[in-house]
């Protein structure tokens, strides 16, 4: 079993796992969990602690969109019960190939340097990038572009997520991106001044505009994020992700996405964490976009 911490782990029972999917009557679920090879086991899921996708909440409750959406695909599999890890979004993918969890649920993009790691299961969300800026936005920032062309102006940044990696492909220097080990540790930084906005995801901005306590700071709307040379605007796909050894977990997870794309749960999901239609999970497999240069 995967080495977790207590003072960061809370486990879900399998009643409670049950009850998050209604799509199946009681007998199919019993029907399948006899068949599981998953049945009466323990699954460790690591968490970045961000709001939508993985957090706890006011109570210590563990909730978001990924978090909520392992649990209704792991409810009728008999898992005896599921145990989440918090660590910063850069520890997720170490801490998985260490084996202190099987599996990630936090918002993670699929990225063909990630695919190199890491499996993917199907992708389940798209989400672009966003900013945060100072009250008022008083440098007037609305695009990548903006922070290029404004010499004085410093980014910040998550260690390891695309959204820094897109800033850096859209032109913004190095010297001028500050990297952080988590969101608190950015938004600290604007408040001090080291750094005059932040990138990070779309969702993972609104997350934070929503929880509250950011006095002094602001969404910057619009914005526009990383173009490719093809003129598209950057959308990273989300999903799931397992260790190169755990082919068998991949596979079943996959099976049962497809079911709660196919019955409604996924969008229901979506709308309950202000999910939009343009944030649907892209037609594209996770086979195709590991497979993207």
């Amino acid at each position: 079993m995967p080495f977790f911490s207590k003072r960061v782990t809370m486990a879900v029972m399998a009643l409670g796992l049950v009850a998050a999917a209604p799509c199946a009557t009681q007998a199919q679920q019993s029907r399948l969990a006899q068949q599981s090879s998953l049945a009466g086991k323990t699954i460790t899921i690591g968490i970045h602690n961000r709001a939508p996708w993985g957090y706890r909440d006011r109570n210590g409750d563990v909730i978001g969109y990924h978090p909520d959406l392992v649990r209704a695909a792991l409810a009728p599999l008999g898992v005896k019960a599921i145990e989440f890890t918090v660590a910063d979004f850069g520890a997720l993918i170490p801490g998985l190939l260490a084996n202190r969890f099987d599996i990630i649920a936090s918002g993670v993009a699929i990225t063909p340097a990630r695919c190199q790691q890491v499996l993917f299961g199907e992708p389940d969300l798209s989400a672009g990038d966003g900013l945060l800026v100072l009250k008022g936005n008083p440098l007037n920032l609305h695009s990548y572009e903006d922070i290029v062309k404004n010499p004085k102006v410093k980014l910040g940044g998550g260690r390891g997520t695309e959204n820094a990696k897109n800033a850096l492909a859209a032109g913004v220097p190095e010297d001028r991106l500050l990297l952080f080990p988590n969101n608190e540790a950015v938004v600290s930084a604007m408040l001090a001044g080291r750094v005059d906005a932040a990138t990070l995801s779309a969702p993972s901005v609104s997350g934070l505009m929503e929880a509250g306590g950011m006095n002094g700071i602001e969404r910057a709307l619009p914005f526009k994020g990383y173009v490719r040379p093809d003129g598209s605007e950057y959308m990273m796909a989300t999903a799931v992700v397992f260790a190169p050894k755990d082919k068998e977990l991949q596979a079943i997870y996959n099976a049962q996405l497809a079911k709660l794309k196919a019955d409604g749960t996924v969008k229901a999901l979506m709308e309950k964490y202000s999910f939009t239609d343009a944030e649907a999970p892209p037609r594209a497999t996770s086979a195709e976009l590991c497979a993207k240069s």
